[in-house]
C-alpha cells in the first residue's frame, strides 16, 4: 500500500518536536545529553567539512543516543545493540545503523568507519565537558586517551574549543537553538516521514511481536475506512496521522502494566488510561487540534462511558468515530499477551454488539464491514511482516552479542 502523504499533514519541524517531547518522557536527563551530544557532532561535522547527508545521518544518531537502553523486552541486551537494532528496523535512516556498530559488523566502509569516529569523539567529549565543565581541559582529556580519533576530527575539536565558548553556549541553552535550528530543516521523503512517526510508537511497541505495528495497523484500518467512506484525501491524511501518533502516550506507562497478561486491576486500568492524556501532552501545539483530538478521543464512546471526558456521540466528529473503530478492531484481529487473536467473524459479532450498546457509530462499523477484506488486506500484511521483523530482529540481537562476547 502507498503511504498516506504525511508531509502535507506535519511539518517537519514538528516532527521533531513530537520526537524529543516524547523522548524527554522517556528519560528527561538522556535527551538533555543527547542535545548537546548532537550539538558537538554537528559543529564537528561543520568544522571538518562533512557532506550535508552524512552530517544529517550523524546528528539523527546522536539525538538517538542509548534510547535502546529503555528497550525492556525479554531479549533485551545492551543499549548500543538495542539501539542499533532500533535504528535499522523503524528509522529513516535505517541504512545508516551501521555507523553505530562498523567494529562489530566488521564494517569496511570507510565513510561508515569515519562516521563512527566522529560519534565517538564527539560523544566522548561531550561526557568529559558535562563532568569538567571546562571545554579545554575536556579537550586534554580526549588527547590523553589512547584512543585512534581521525586526525580531522581532532582538528576540527580544536578549533571548536578555541573558537567557542563551549560553556555558555551549554549552560544558555543556545545549543539547543543550533540543534533545532539544523534539524527542523532536514529534508525527509514521504516515505521517511511516515516511517519518522511509526518510529516513535515502535520504541515502545517493539516489547514484543504482539504490540508490535499497532498504531501502524490502526492507522490504516482507519485510512481505508475513511477512503472507502469517500472522505477528501486531506482528511483521511489527519486520520492516518492520528492513528499513528494516537498510543504515544503510552511511553509514559510502565511496561508491566502494558504487558500484564491478567486483567488489570482497577488502580492499574486508571493509570493506563492516562495514556490519552499523555498523547494529547506531547502532540500539543504541534499539530492541527482536529489531529490531536481524533487521537485524544480514540477511547471515547457514542454513550457517553468511553474516557477520558466522557464524551457523547454528539459531540464526536465522524473522524473521531473512525479511529475509535479501528482501535477497536487492530486491537481484537491481533494476539495480545492476554489473549490469541480473534476470528474476523468473531471481531465484526463484537463490534455489532457496541453498536447495538451504543459505543460505536453504526455507519462507520457498516462500512468496514461492506468493504472488510479490502480494509485488512493492508493490515493483515503488516502484522505479519511485525512477526518476521520481531524474529529477525531476536536473531540479529543474538549474533551481535556472541560478536561482542
Amino acid at each position: 500500500m502507498l503511504e498516506p502523504n504525511c508531509r502535507k499533514v506535519v511539518e517537519t519541524k514538528n516532527l521533531w518536536s513530537i520526537a524529543i517531547d516524547f523522548m524527554k518522557n522517556i528519560d528527561d536527563k538522556l535527551m538533555e545529553f543527547n542535545l548537546k551530544f548532537a550539538y558537538i557532532t554537528y559543529m564537528i561535522c561543520k568544522l571538518s567539512k562533512v557532506d550535508y547527508k552524512t552530517k544529517k545521518h550523524l546528528v539523527f544518531i546522536s539525538c538517538f543516543n542509548n534510547v535502546g537502553k529503555h528497550y525492556e523486552g525479554e531479549n533485551a541486551s545492551n543499549p548500543t545493540v538495542e539501539t542499533y537494532l532500533f535504528l535499522k528496523y523503524f528509522s529513516p535512516i535505517k541504512n545508516d545503523a551501521d555507523l553505530l556498530l562498523p567494529e562489530i559488523l566488521g564494517s569496511k566502509n570507510l565513510k561508515n568507519i569515519m562516521g563512527y569516529n566522529k560519534l565517538k569523539i564527539a560523544k566522548k567529549f561531550t561526557q568529559y565537558l558535562i563532568s569538567t565543565n571546562d571545554s579545554d581541559e575536556a579537550l586534554r582529556m580526549i588527547m590523553q586517551e589512547d584512543k585512534k580519533y581521525g586526525y580531522l576530527d581532532i582538528v576540527a575539536l580544536n578549533r571548536l574549543v578555541k573558537k567557542t565558548d563551549l560553556f555558555y553556549e551549554l549552560n544558555s541553552m543556545h545549543y539547543k537553538t543550533v540543534v533545532y535550528k539544523f534539524i527542523s530543516k532536514m529534508m525527509f521523503s514521504r516515505k521517511e516521514k511516515t516511517y519518522f512517526f511509526s518510529m516513535l510508537s515502535s520504541l515502545f511497541e517493539m516489547y514484543s511481536s504482539q504490540t508490535l505495528y499497532h498504531s501502524k495497523v490502526t492507522a490504516i484500518i482507519s485510512y481505508k475506512i475513511a477512503r472507502c467512506m469517500k472522505i477528501d484525501k486531506k482528511r483521511c491524511s489527519k486520520i492516518y496521522v492520528a492513528g499513528l501518533s494516537h498510543d504515544l502516550g503510552k511511553v509514559c506507562i510502565p511496561l508491566r502494566i502494558l504487558e500484564k497478561p491478567d486483567k488489570l486491576t482497577d488502580r492499574e486500568y486508571s493509570i493506563m488510561k492516562k495514556h490519552v492524556e499523555y498523547t494529547k501532552m506531547i502532540l500539543e501545539n504541534k499539530m492541527d487540534y482536529d489531529i490531536i483530538e481524533i487521537a485524544y478521543r480514540h477511547h471515547e464512546r457514542l454513550d457517553g462511558s468511553g474516557y477520558p471526558n466522557k464524551v457523547p456521540g454528539k459531540c464526536l466528529t465522524l473522524d473521531q468515530k473512525i479511529l475509535q473503530v479501528a482501535d477497536v478492531i487492530s486491537a481484537l484481529i491481533a494476539k495480545r499477551s492476554y489473549k490469541e487473536a480473534w476470528s474476523i467473524d468473531k471481531t465484526i459479532a463484537i463490534l455489532e454488539d457496541n453498536v447495538k450498546n451504543d459505543k460505536l457509530d453504526i455507519d462507520v462499523v457498516e462500512c468496514f464491514k461492506q468493504n472488510r477484506n479490502k480494509i485488512l488486506k493492508a493490515s493483515i500484511q503488516l502484522m505479519n511482516q511485525a512477526e518476521k521483523i520481531y524474529n529477525k530482529m531476536n536473531d540479529e540481537r543474538e549474533e551481535l552479542l556472541k560478536r561482542i562476547s
